[in-house]
């Protein structure tokens, strides 16, 4: 009898309990201890990664992973500590007494730091990162569906605003949990109801200020929840794994206004290092060009350098086959990571961005203009292309000329714009080259300062 209760209570794959069983016994317990002043904590705890190692090493080895660090988990808590299997990436540990919260944080990271050690399989290591969030129990109505919830707010907080990877849950944690549910929902009726858009931003040539191209940014406008920054909703659709869909729909967008452009005119578009990792890129870029009737040399596909530090033989081929279709590759927000010069030479990238930071910081950091020369020196002996973003003041403009940088783009050459808007701004730039084949001077000043050009 007691070996069909432990089957019925127990994950398979694991050995620990499954959900319903475990909230089943932290109940008990908090019912058990209710009135006294003993306080317990609920850690959760979240695989990162998890997908990129069954996508590239099968589903099999992702199983083997959960199941190691399972077995592990069981070796290192402390009697009467209850561990559970939450869903697939996911472990929950309940301690019934904790003295205060610094022993539940404390507890915490040891496990963590146990967990996150290499796994050894076959004649590789397989590397796993962690992420945990800590809930304690506050009160004697408090249940162990909530106190999991709050536990998984947390974690969600830690492994979304990066640091040391967990935290604590706090009351305005279940607000950001809200309006993390909000931004899902927008999301999952965003292409459908129209609400997600691109706009886009204007490059120039730094040497004459001839129009270049445009780079599509990612735009969404929700009837109740109003402009969404990028920084939040790319962040959320990463991890609830529907980039995929919203980079295919960009890319497929940005090439189809694209093809409505003078021919001399590229577009650039962001890819996540999610869609890298999902498989499907190639296609997605190869289907947007065949849609648009787009060549490929007009595109140009921007990456970061965080793309390169997963699987890297998936993301080296998927780079080539790319360069091999004709597009250009960008590397963006050079010089924030700690291996950018190591990619320039192992990857076919045409162009470099350096990252805005380096810009604002002229005038406030004399060391950085000697910087912003070497990176100018460094992607002319590289044959590469440098655009330098986050363009503001002329003053920055002109030196980055002196520099002989090859693009600029910012808002002191024009802000991002929807498409309806572009014609003008192409017509004011063909104005202006007409001028410039006259006699007057180059300009890469703001083209379209009547123009109203968007958010």
């Amino acid at each position: 009898m007691a070996d069909i209760e432990r089957l019925l209570s127990t994950d398979q794959l694991t050995g620990l309990l499954h959900r319903q069983a475990f909230i089943n016994k932290v109940d008990a317990h908090l019912v058990s201890e209710a009135g006294r002043t003993k306080q317990s904590a609920l850690i959760e705890f979240g695989i990162r990664g998890l997908p990129r190692i069954t996508g590239s090493l099968g589903r099999h080895v992702g199983d083997y992973l959960v199941a190691a660090l399972a077995a592990r988990l069981l070796a290192i808590v402390a009697p009467g500590t209850l561990c559970c299997r939450i869903d697939y990436r996911s472990f929950a540990v309940f301690i019934p007494a904790v003295s205060d919260p610094l022993e539940a944080l404390t507890t915490a990271k040891a496990l963590m730091t146990k967990l996150m050690e290499p796994v050894d399989w076959v004649d590789r290591k397989l590397s796993v990162l962690m992420g945990a969030g800590v809930a304690l129990s506050h009160s004697t109505d408090q249940d162990a569906t909530t106190l999991l919830q709050n536990a998984d707010q947390a974690h969600r907080a830690a492994t979304t605003k990066g640091g040391p990877g967990y935290a604590f849950y706090n009351p305005a944690l279940a607000q950001a949990s809200r309006r993390r549910t909000e931004i899902i929902l927008a999301l999952q009726e965003c292409i459908e109801t129209h609400t997600l858009n691109l706009h886009y931003q204007p490059f120039f040539a730094a040497s004459n200020g001839e129009l270049m191209g445009f780079e599509a940014l990612l735009r969404l406008n929700h009837p109740k929840l109003g402009p969404v920054s990028p920084m939040e909703f790319i962040a959320v659709a990463e991890e609830i794994g529907m980039i995929d869909k919203l980079g295919a729909w960009a890319l497929a967008e940005a090439c189809r206004t694209a093809s409505n452009w003078p021919q001399h005119l590229t577009v650039a578009v962001n890819v996540s290092p999610e869609q890298f990792q999902s498989g499907t890129l190639l296609t997605d870029v190869h289907n947007a060009l065949e849609l648009s009737s787009f060549p490929a040399y007009r595109l140009e596909v921007e990456i970061t350098e965080s793309t390169m530090m997963h699987d890297l033989e998936l993301v080296s081929s998927q780079i080539n086959a790319l360069k091999e279709l004709g597009c250009g590759i960008v590397l963006d927000d050079f010089g924030t990571g700690f291996s950018s010069l190591s990619y320039l030479w192992k990857y076919p990238f045409s162009k470099i961005k350096i990252d805005r930071s380096f810009i604002s910081a002229i005038n406030q950091q004399p060391r950085v203009r000697g910087m912003l020369g070497s990176i100018m020196q460094l992607g002319k002996n590289l044959g590469l292309k440098v655009t330098a973003e986050g363009i503001e003041t002329t003053e920055q403009a002109r030196l980055m000329q002196d520099f002989k940088c090859d693009f600029l783009q910012g808002y002191l050459c024009g802000r991002p714009a929807p498409s309806e808007d572009l014609a003008a701004i192409v017509l004011a730039r063909f104005a202006k080259s007409l001028q410039t084949e006259a006699g007057a001077p180059p300009s890469i000043l703001k083209v379209t300062p009547s123009l109203k050009l968007g958010n």
